[in-house]
């Protein structure tokens, strides 16, 4: 299958080094000349607990220079997506499809606007990665990955064929991928996930598994996920607060020594996806009416960390 990964963060590298290593056509398109060639000179090294291996990685900064691509796999952030839905739009062929594999709420619905819902995938994924350097990713949870079409039975069959050879693809690279019926309750229940953790770890400056240490942290988790779920509940997504407070509790543990995407943004001074995450659920709870106290409080203190320092974009 040719692939190309979209952005050079821990997850895409992650994706791009296993399925390059399992003998797929594989690209990753990054936008810094600069990390291009380091990533052309290193390759990609996947540092885990359960192996470590490295292998070549074929990276490019011009997407003239990516053969026909089945599926374009967006690991850019939330904030980048409406730029490469822009710069993509009239350059990749009509029968190319795209999955978004992002953080945050409305990745889908921006990609839709631009290339049509049919050729349009969701997924979410429960592998824990950290970027230690370029080129260099630490899978710190091994997890799961959910693929899901966002157009329900009106999908196409060459959709479906492809969204289902995709999830084989990533089956025999290791990567655990599951096409799945309801991808809108497991977007939810990752951002749910992503409200109890990154921005708590981001604020604190600590790895996941430090949440579940003290009971004040677990008391805030607990309240910014009951706020996400009640959201959830009144966007007609039927969430179970016990259930949904144990799945984060239960990611906290599975990816305990993990540096959450948030808390590697705030070290490295770029810009965080507070807004699509924490920020999204205050946002949906104000147009429904619906109060998100615990959650504009993490807002805020996000957004003032990044008040902090200069943010320029990604840095190699």
């Amino acid at each position: 299958m040719n692939i190309t990964v979209i952005g050079p963060g821990a997850i895409g590298c992650l994706l791009a080094a296993y399925l390059t290593r399992a003998g797929e056509e594989v690209s990753l398109l990054d936008y810094r000349l600069k990390r291009v060639t380091l990533l052309q000179d290193r390759g990609i090294a996947v540092d885990g607990e359960r192996e470590t291996f490295h292998t070549p990685i074929k990276a490019t900064a011009y997407l003239t220079e990516i053969r026909s691509t089945d599926i374009f796999i967006l690991c850019v952030k939330a904030s980048d997506t409406a730029v490469v839905a822009a710069t993509l739009k009239d350059a990749i062929p009509p029968e190319s499809h795209l999955l978004t594999l992002q953080n945050g709420m409305g990745n889908r619905e921006k990609l839709s606007e631009s290339f049509g819902s049919d050729r349009v995938f969701a997924g979410a994924t429960s592998h824990g990665a950290t970027l230690l350097e370029v080129g260099r990713v630490r899978h710190a949870g091994y997890g799961e990955i959910w693929l899901g079409g966002t157009s329900g039975s009106n999908s196409s069959q060459a959709s479906q064929a492809i969204l289902q050879n995709l999830a084989a693809t990533m089956n025999r690279a290791g990567l655990q991928a599951h096409v799945v019926d309801d991808i809108e309750s497991i977007l939810w229940s990752k951002l749910v996930v992503n409200v109890g953790i990154n921005a708590l770890t981001a604020i604190l400056g600590v790895p996941n598994g430090e949440l579940l240490k003290t009971p004040t942290c677990q008391n805030i988790m607990d309240r910014a996920v009951a706020e996400a779920v009640q959201v959830a509940s009144g966007c007609g997504i039927k969430l179970q607060l016990p259930e949904e407070i144990e799945r984060v509790r239960a990611v906290c543990n599975s990816t305990a020594v993990n540096i959450s995407s948030m808390l590697q943004d705030v070290q490295r001074q770029k810009k965080t996806e507070i807004d699509q995450i924490n920020g999204a659920v205050v946002r949906m709870a104000a147009s429904l009416g619906m109060a998100s106290p615990v959650n504009e409080v993490l807002t805020a203190l996000v957004r003032g960390l990044e008040a902090g320092y200069n943010v320029e974009g990604d840095k190699p």
